[in-house]
């Protein structure tokens, strides 16, 4: 059962019962600070995954027991500016797994930059695991963040209907 102010059980799709509280109430408390809301990615790997007892992601019911990690959109965060202050808040409120992906398109097809938010237990509070990745190479958070637009194309991307 999901207990949030921000977020419905529907929105965990088939998952919802398989979240980690913690999770659910980080993103909660994520989505308060910004005040904008957070979309779960449409990709059917955007939640939970089942990959063997083996692999370590936080994805991973089968390893960790419970879905431990999201990846999702912030609505209006398209520039760096943007992406910075998102991964700032999230690191303040303690996730331990961030990840920026700036070659990603949001669930209306519009470019988007897509955050992956976890809290794995095997890393510290304030001292996430971090990574990017920029047209479908892995690397560095910064890097990832760095490929972004800058603030004078926000306007062009934004243009989406809701």
């Amino acid at each position: 059962m999901i207990y949030a102010e921000y977020f419905d059980q529907e929105e965990f799709r088939e998952w919802s019962d398989d979240m980690s509280p913690r999770l659910v109430t980080m993103l909660d408390v994520l989505r308060f600070k910004l005040g904008s809301p957070i979309e779960i990615s449409g990709s059917e790997y955007a939640l939970g995954r089942e990959l063997g007892r083996n692999e370590l992601s936080e994805h991973n019911i089968d390893h960790w027991g419970e879905v431990l990690a999201v990846d999702c959109f912030v609505r209006g965060v398209y520039n760096r500016a943007q992406a910075e202050a998102v991964v700032y808040e999230a690191e303040g409120i303690g996730f331990t797994g961030i990840g920026v992906y700036s070659d990603t398109h949001n669930n209306y097809g519009v470019d988007q930059v897509m955050f992956h938010f976890g809290v794995r237990p095997n890393e510290l509070m304030g001292n996430p695991a971090t990574w990017g990745r920029v047209d479908h190479d892995y690397t560095s958070l910064m890097e990832a963040i760095q490929s972004l637009p800058g603030q004078k194309m926000q306007t062009a991307l934004t243009q989406r209907k809701d």
